[in-house]
C-alpha cells in the first residue's frame, strides 16, 4: 500500500516540478539568479551574438567563475556589472554617440571582447575608445557562435557606416585551421543557430540554477564530499593569496600537450588568421592581430617549476611564433603575452595583476592596459581629423 502510493506520488511530483520550471522558465530570468549572458543569449538574432537592446545588471559583488566551479570559498570578488546591447544585439560600448559610424570593428577574442565580468564601460572596445578617440565597434561574440562570414556581411550592412579598420582578436587555447572559415553551409548555420536558441533556452533555468547551488552548499567535505574541487588547480601567490584555473587552463604544462601544438598546428592558425585577413580586406578593412594568452601561459614561469614550466616557456615561445609568422605575412600583430610579461614578476608579488585570480577573465585593469597599447599601434591607422570628438556633438547621449 506504502509502495503503491509513492509510485502515484511520484509521477505529481516531476509534473509540478517539470511545470513548475517551465513556468520560471517564461519569467525574465535575468531577475532568478541566471547570469546576465546566459539571460542575453535568450532570444539572440538569428546573426546575433544577444538579444538586441538587452539592459541587465548585477547590482552586488560576486565570486569568480573558477572558485564557484571548484565549489571553494571566494577570497576574490568581482565588482557589480552593467550590461547592456544595442539594436542590433551587440555589445554596446558607450563612449560612442548612438548613430556614430565606427572606425574600427573588433573581432573574435570571445568573452574577452564582448566583455564577461566587465560593464559596458570597462570592455575592451569602450576601453579603447577613450584611448584612442576612436569609434571602435564590439562585434565580440560568444565561443558556441563564433562569428562565419554571413554573420559579418549582415553586420557590415547593418552598421551605420564601413569601418576601416579591423582588430581580430585571437585567444592562445584556439586551433583553428583555415577551412574553418568555409566548412559551414546554409543548413548547418541555420541548424546550428536553432541549436543555439534550444541551448540558451535550456540553459536559463533559475530552478535548475537553485538546485544546483543547493546542492553545492552540502558538498560542503562535511556534509557531502567536494568532488567540484578536482576540477581546480590551486596555486599559491607571493603574498599568499591563491590562484585558481580550471584544469583546462593548466594544460601547456600538461605532459604531451605541446606535442600536439605541432609545427602544423601552428600554421594552420595562421592560415586561418590570414584568410580571415584577407576576407576583411575584400570588404574595405585592415586588419590588426592582437594575440592573447591564456593566464597559465603567462604566470606559470613563476608558479611552475622543472619539466612544467619547460612546457611553459615553450608555449609563450609558441605563441611569438605565431606573431613573427603574421609579421612576415604583413599583418600588423600585437602579442599580448609579450604586453604582461613585462610587468608579470611585479605584478605576482605585489597582487596588483591584470587578471583574476579566482577567474579566468582579464580586469578592468588588464583592459586598460591592453587599450593603452592598441592605441599607440592604430595611432596612425585613421587620422586624428575624424576621430569620435568629431564624430557628432555630444557623446553623453550614449552614455
Amino acid at each position: 500500500m506504502w509502495a503503491w502510493g509513492l509510485g502515484r506520488l511520484a509521477p505529481l511530483v516531476l509534473a509540478g516540478w517539470l511545470g513548475l520550471d517551465l513556468g520560471l522558465r517564461m519569467l525574465p530570468v535575468e531577475q532568478l539568479g541566471v547570469s546576465p549572458f546566459t539571460a542575453s543569449q535568450r532570444y539572440a538574432g538569428r546573426y546575433a551574438p544577444f538579444r538586441a537592446n538587452a539592459r541587465l545588471q548585477v547590482s552586488e559583488q560576486s565570486a569568480g567563475q573558477n572558485a564557484l566551479t571548484g565549489n571553494l570559498t571566494p577570497t576574490e570578488l568581482r565588482p557589480p556589472l552593467r550590461f547592456s546591447t544595442d539594436e542590433l544585439g551587440y555589445r554596446r560600448n558607450p563612449e560612442i554617440p548612438r548613430g556614430a559610424a565606427p572606425q574600427v570593428l573588433m573581432l573574435g577574442g570571445d568573452s574577452f571582447i564582448y566583455g564577461a565580468n566587465l560593464s559596458d564601460s570597462e570592455t575592451l572596445p569602450a576601453a579603447l575608445t577613450r584611448a584612442s578617440g576612436l569609434a571602435v565597434y564590439n562585434g565580440g561574440r560568444s565561443h558556441t557562435q563564433r562569428m562565419t562570414l554571413k554573420d559579418l556581411d549582415w553586420l557590415l550592412d547593418q552598421l551605420p557606416g564601413r569601418p576601416t579598420t579591423a582588430v581580430m582578436v585571437h585567444l592562445e587555447q584556439h586551433n583553428p585551421t583555415p577551412e574553418d572559415l568555409s566548412r559551414s553551409s546554409p543548413i548547418t548555420e541555420n541548424l546550428s543557430y536553432v541549436h543555439s536558441l534550444v541551448t540558451n533556452w535550456w540553459l536559463a533555468s533559475p530552478l535548475s540554477n537553485a538546485t544546483r547551488r543547493l546542492f553545492r552548499e552540502f558538498a560542503d567535505d562535511r556534509i557531502l564530499p567536494n568532488t567540484y574541487r578536482d576540477a581546480i588547480a590551486e596555486y599559491t601567490l607571493p603574498d599568499g593569496r591563491p590562484m585558481l584555473f580550471r584544469g583546462s587552463e593548466t594544460m601547456p604544462s600538461a605532459p604531451g600537450v605541446l606535442s600536439r601544438r605541432t609545427p602544423k598546428k601552428l600554421r594552420d592558425t595562421a592560415e586561418y588568421l590570414l584568410a580571415w585577413r584577407d576576407k576583411l580586406a575584400a570588404r574595405g578593412l585592415t586588419t590588426y592581430v592582437l594575440l592573447m594568452p591564456t593566464r597559465h601561459t603567462l604566470y606559470g614561469p613563476w608558479l611552475e617549476e622543472g619539466e612544467s614550466r619547460s612546457r611553459v616557456l615553450q608555449a609563450g615561445e609558441n605563441l611569438s611564433l605565431l606573431a613573427e609568422e603574421l609579421r612576415a605575412n604583413g599583418v600588423p600583430t600585437i602579442d599580448g603575452l609579450t604586453v604582461f610579461r613585462e610587468t608579470a614578476e611585479q605584478d605576482l608579488r605585489t597582487g596588483d595583476l591584470p587578471f583574476y585570480r579566482e577567474d579566468n577573465h582579464w580586469t578592468a585593469e588588464g583592459v586598460e592596459r591592453m587599450a593603452a597599447v592598441l592605441a599607440d599601434t592604430l595611432a596612425s591607422a585613421v587620422p586624428a581629423a575624424t576621430t569620435i570628438s568629431r564624430l557628432a556633438g555630444d557623446s553623453s547621449s550614449a552614455r
